[in-house]
């Protein structure tokens, strides 16, 4: 299977920097100081460089670690390499994750002069003591206070990440954040449940028996959002994702649907044809390996477009590389891409194309229709109301 000649149209960004780890966190994230972010940028810019034949990106989306806290000079030589490697055909879509704390008038302003239209504030809570629980460097009024910011600075496309399944968060509590987070009438409404992840905090909570989850009130939890966004104007359209109509995130529905992007910065993922690999979580080697390479040159998805065993796509022995070291590298079936694809796009309420499961999944399907989690509707295969509440039993069927 060959790469396809047509160029990227998803683009993300990964901003390893973070003022604090929250308890829950499990991303690739660090402290950093100025001249640590400086030469980040720096390695950025470079490796934006080597990729930028092969982008037409349609959606571009700044996650981290939090993309706001790149102080603003930093933040506008980003922004205007973007601009340039996009020239001259503008995103559609382009997102910056932002904490509350770190949202300034200045950076908005910024955002909005380069052409940035949807921001998504990392929220959690709408409860000042369950912020401090889980480690959230953000009050209940800052959350607010950054968020008239956004709106001010001429921001009409705003997500709100929220968490629920909290250690101490009760039913009222949950319900509360619900309807402060519909007070400020957001576009989108994010909710996720909390995820015990090796590494941090939490998971060490947990180990110790200091903490536990309650699978029941979770589902509780969900069950209520699920009511209370809906009663209130949000089409839910995917598992976890609630948007007024036409507000959804389409970034995220391109991941979902199995179609290429290309991912920059330390830890940052990327699936283009027959290949995915992901740059190594470690932003000193992944500068120091930039900044030796001094200009680049040819990028992966810029050289032969034959498919090559790993060894050779990264030691580069058809030419320079000019890359960041990676975490890891594989080739891809057209199988597995398949098999990704049913999958993560049964998370979506639209569901899935008959034409793509049909064949290969009768069997699995047959179950799934028996137990009620799914049905045919109008050529695709569609989850039920239960089937959203059971997604990953659902989409392990077709792993």
């Amino acid at each position: 299977m060959e790469i396809p000649s047509a160029k990227v149209q998803h683009l993300y960004v990964h901003v390893p920097f973070c003022a604090a780890k929250c308890n829950y966190c499990a991303f690739y994230s660090e402290s950093g100081n100025a001249a640590k972010m400086e030469d980040y940028v720096d390695a950025l810019l470079l490796e934006l460089e080597q990729s930028a034949s092969q982008l037409a990106p349609k959606t571009i989306f700044f996650g981290g670690g939090t993309p706001s806290l790149l102080p603003a000079p930093l933040m506008r030589r980003v922004l205007e390499a973007i601009g340039r490697a996009c020239s001259p055909s503008a995103p559609l879509e382009w997102t910056i994750e932002c904490n509350p704390s770190t949202v300034s008038t200045e950076k908005a302003k910024l955002f909005r002069e380069f052409g940035v239209n949807r921001i998504s504030m990392g929220v959690q809570s709408l409860d000042d003591q369950l912020l401090e629980m889980i480690g959230r460097v953000h009050s209940v009024r800052a959350a607010i206070g950054s968020y008239e910011k956004l709106r001010a600075a001429g921001f009409d496309n705003i997500n709100v990440d929220l968490m629920f399944g909290l250690p101490g968060q009760t039913m009222e509590h949950w319900r509360s954040t619900l309807a402060k987070a519909i007070n400020l009438k957001p576009e989108h409404i994010s909710t996720y449940c909390l995820i015990f992840e090796e590494d941090t905090h939490f998971w060490s909570l947990l180990q110790r028996g200091l903490i536990k989850p309650n699978e029941e009130q979770e589902l509780l939890m969900y069950e209520m959002a699920i009511e209370t966004l809906s009663a209130a104007g949000y089409h839910q359209y995917e598992i976890s994702n609630f948007a007024k109509p036409n507000r959804e995130c389409a970034h995220n529905i391109a991941y979902w649907e199995g179609k290429d992007y290309i991912g920059l910065g330390p830890s940052a993922c990327s699936t283009v044809g027959n290949l995915r690999w992901q740059n190594a979580p470690d932003t000193d080697a992944y500068i120091t390996a930039l900044r030796e390479a001094g200009r680049p040159g040819e990028s992966l998805v810029g050289r032969d477009r034959r498919a090559r065993r790993p060894s050779e796509l990264s030691v580069g022995r058809a030419g320079p590389t000019r890359r960041p070291p990676l975490a890891y590298e594989e080739p891809l079936t057209p199988e597995l891409r398949t098999s990704e694809r049913a999958a993560f796009g049964m998370r979506m309420n639209a569901g899935i194309p008959a034409d793509l499961v049909k064949g290969r999944w009768d069997k699995e399907i047959a179950e799934l229709l028996s137990a009620e989690l799914v049905y045919w509707r109008n050529g695709r295969l569609t989850p039920t109301k239960r089937g959203i509440l059971f997604a990953d039993e659902v989409a392990a069927q077709f792993v």
